[in-house]
């Protein structure tokens, strides 16, 4: 240990003699080691730590799959069923059902999330309360109005008061009672602020009807495949005994932690192999450094060497090296990466699972170090190796300096060029797939004109339903309640000066939310039951001509639409409801009805379509509603303007303060931020993507100049004696760049095949664009190979101004 501590110290004061070499091996290898680290953080907080849940590895997801629906609710019947017949496996079902309320009162009226839930949901959990109780089956047998908080609602609105406990809150315009404040860790759903009873006993029964997201507990030692089985049977018993509603019903269950991080899982895994492919350049380029490295000092080797040192203490000397610029690498790295992590997290606001809280940790470092080892490895076995092969005599008469230990060294760098420039080719030709998906993207119909509009949302308090009140019944009281606020919010929108179109819509387009859908009927049309499943949209008179979507067929909603009982007796199409179900025969007049209310209605018109679950996704089957009919109070604004639409945004939340002090207005954005809004894991993904293949790119073109100045450096004698019989300086110029080319075009080679894997890799990232296009693996050939011309232009001008005679008298 004692030879190794003064090695160390030697090491240092040489390392610190040449301060620009050693800053150089310590930034390119913190530079890899730090990128390793951010996205593993991220990766580690996503995918791999537990959730922030009592014994989170026995609660799973189970959701209903019933052609045509896929990982759908249940109805309330369905729920008790499952509870009650599959006691073996499961020790607890919830059910739950997101909405919203206003809470108003003290200070602005707040719009929250909040979710509906059983009894069983916070058994799930292990009752994760932190102050107070949760409810149960009294309350939610009794209809009581009661709600558990947040803790971050609690602390951020009620100051983290101590008796907040039996205090009353106004939720909706009704008071309700705070029972208990949940613990810090918890937020299931995710982004929930408040909990309350679904009342069951009172709410809709129907088999028909499914509403509720469905989790449950393991019991202790019970497996995913032995709930499968179980529920396998109880969805058979429910399809035989009411096929009307459960025919082809079947339950799915997996683990909640997969069902919530599942969609990061591929894009994550890209950017964390990304990130490994960094730090494989960073130390092909660090070992590349330490070979010119352990190249000067040959001749300090082979005089200790003559002076009697062993082998062993010239290997444990470059090691030194390769430990001191491992060590300050790693720290930097570390030091570096949670300021990094934040700055992810800055391009990714939202992207991200609530209860995932990147942090740098004991795991992160522990990964730091080991890469920190494997790139001692990488970079110090070959120079150490070397520094034991050289023979003394051979090196300090000179012989060495052209001899083949030198070539040996050359190609050995040669190889790791080649190395840099495969590994460089993949991350370019992933960032460039990224950038061409996120092209044609840009290009597609969305069926929208966007430009000059000024989106919002709206969260309009609607009734608590009543003990025994049935669907229809409540829709009539919030109807009543609530179709003259939408009128008035709707003129006093209108009167604004520079607005030329007002619509409202239960979820704007493009915006990814997904709104309602069910099954319906057509008159004279026989559509199978697996098939007959469309979008509904509640949208006002005024909303196609906002947004721009084209009238094709009849006509548009008027005021008098949705006046009628139920869901009214008009509805309009979209064009894809035409292609899909018509065959593209003539919609109008046509008779059309669905579960909810089956009375039928005329289609009395046909406009555009619009995509709605994002750019990638094709526009579905839809069918549009009186927004006066819709029965819930959560509502977008689209408003086109005359002008700039940002300047319009202070003016509308001003009037919809004074129309409705309490109805919250938020998300106040244009409707070209609001498409960009979708497009966001896509961007962070190509930002990092980019970025990586910048510093891969960088890292290669460096080690390429070095290696070519570093072998021109040794051929001054040969390129002297070439000019002295009569070479030009074109066969010079050819000289070097034909030993550039000769590692890059190997890399290239490796590295096409490899952007292919990589391109098959990401290929769910993709879109309008295959894994080995052609235009995409060109254009970074010709980039890559405009770098290694630059980086290998010096070294060879250099070359070429090299004076023979000058060359000669130096050897």
């Amino acid at each position: 240990m004692k030879r190794w501590l003064d090695d160390l110290r030697v090491a240092l004061r040489s390392l610190l003699a040449r301060p620009l070499f050693f800053l150089t091996a310590v930034a390119t290898l913190a530079l890899g080691l730090c990128a390793l680290a951010a996205i593993f953080t991220v990766y580690d907080a996503v995918l791999l730590k537990p959730l922030p849940y009592a014994q989170a590895d026995r609660i799973v997801r189970v959701t209903r799959e019933q052609p045509p629906i896929s990982e759908g609710p249940v109805a309330r019947p369905v729920l008790q069923e499952w509870r009650e017949r599959s006691a073996d496996v499961f020790d607890a079902f919830g059910g739950y059902n997101a909405t919203t309320m206003n809470l108003t009162g003290a200070g602005d009226a707040e719009r929250l999330t909040a979710s509906a839930v059983t009894p069983g949901f916070w058994q799930v959990f292990g009752h994760p309360i932190a102050l107070g109780r949760a409810f149960g089956d009294e309350e939610e047998n009794h209809d009581e109005r009661v709600v558990v908080l947040s803790n971050a609602l609690w602390r951020n609105r009620f100051g983290a008061a101590a008796d907040i406990v039996g205090r009353a809150v106004v939720l909706n315009g009704e008071s309700y009672r705070v029972v208990g404040v949940t613990a810090a860790d918890f937020a299931y759903p995710m982004l929930t602020q408040i909990w309350l009873p679904t009342w069951l006993p009172s709410s809709n029964s129907g088999r028909g009807t499914n509403y509720l997201d469905v989790v449950a507990r393991l019991r202790d030692g019970a497996s995913i495949a032995a709930a499968r089985q179980t529920l396998a049977t109880v969805t058979s018993w429910e399809a035989k005994t009411w096929p009307d509603n459960h025919a082809g019903l079947e339950a799915e269950v997996e683990p909640l932690q997969q069902s919530l991080t599942g969609r990061f899982d591929q894009p994550l895994t890209m950017l964390l192999l990304a990130s490994a492919l960094v730090l494989l350049i960073a130390c092909a380029n660090l070992a590349g450094l330490m070979l010119a490295r352990g190249q000067t000092r040959e001749r300090e080797f082979a005089v200790r060497r003559a002076l009697g040192a062993d082998r062993a203490s010239l290997v444990r000397s470059v090691l030194a090296e390769a430990i001191a610029i491992a060590v300050a690498g790693a720290l930097i790295g570390i030091l570096a990466a949670q300021p990094t992590v934040r700055a992810l997290m800055t391009l990714a606001p939202g992207l991200l699972p609530s209860a995932a809280s990147p942090t740098v940790d004991i795991r992160v470092i522990a990964i730091v170090v080991l890469a920190a080892l494997a790139a001692l490895v990488i970079a110090g076995l070959a120079p150490a190796w070397r520094a034991t092969r050289a023979d003394p005599a051979d090196t300090l008469r000179g012989g060495g300096r052209d001899a083949g230990g030198s070539r040996a060294q050359g190609r050995l760098r040669g190889m790791l060029v080649s190395a840099e420039i495969a590994l460089a080719f993949m991350l370019l030709g992933g960032s460039a797939l990224l950038i061409q998906s996120l092209r044609h993207l840009g290009d597609v119909d969305t069926g929208v004109r966007s430009e000059n509009v000024l989106t919002a949302s709206v969260a309009i308090p609607v009734p608590s339903s009543l003990p025994g009140e049935d669907m229809l019944t409540l829709l009539e009281r919030i109807k009543a309640t609530n179709g003259p606020r939408i009128d008035a919010l709707l003129a006093r929108v209108a009167a604004l000066p520079g607005v030329a179109h007002v619509g409202l819509v239960d979820s704007l387009p493009i915006s990814g939310g997904g709104g309602s859908n069910g099954s319906f009927r057509l008159a004279g049309q026989a559509i199978p039951d697996d098939q007959a499943l469309v979008e509904f949209r509640f949208v006002s008179p005024d909303y196609f001509q906002a947004l721009g979507i084209a009238l094709l067929h009849g006509r548009v909603f008027d005021a008098h639409d949705g006046s009628e009982a139920g869901l009214g007796t008009r509805v309009l199409v979209n064009q894809a409801f035409v292609d899909h179900f018509l065959a593209g025969k003539d919609a109008i007049g046509q008779q059309f009805s669905q579960v909810l209310d089956d009375t039928p209605k005329t289609i009395v018109g046909v406009v555009g379509n619009a995509r709605q679950f994002g750019l990638e996704r094709v526009a579905q089957p839809e069918v549009y509603f009186p927004v006066r009919a819709y029965p819930n109070g959560d509502l977008s604004i689209a408003v086109r303007v005359d002008g700039d639409a940002l300047a319009f945004a202070e003016p509308l939340r001003h009037a919809l303060k004074e129309l409705a002090p309490d109805v919250p207005v938020f998300s106040v954005r244009t409707m070209d931020e609001a498409t960009r809004t979708t497009m966001a894991m896509r961007r962070f993904n190509l930002t990092l993507m980019s970025v990586f293949a910048g510093i891969a790119l960088a890292l290669a073109a460096i080690g390429l100049y070095g290696v070519i100045a570093c072998s021109v450096g040794q051929r001054r004698r040969e390129i002297g004696l070439r000019q002295a019989i009569g070479a030009s300086a074109f066969d010079i110029h050819r000289l070097v760049l034909g030993s550039g080319l000769r590692m890059v075009a190997p890399g290239m080679g490796i590295g096409v095949v490899g952007a292919f894997a990589l391109g098959r890799l990401i290929a769910a990232q993709l879109y309008g664009v295959g894994a080995a296009d052609p235009f995409v693996l060109g254009a970074v050939v010709l980039a890559l190979t405009l770098v290694a011309f630059c980086a290998c232009a010096i070294p060879t001008l250099r070359a070429a101004r090299v004076a023979p005679m000058e060359a000669l008298r130096n050897e």
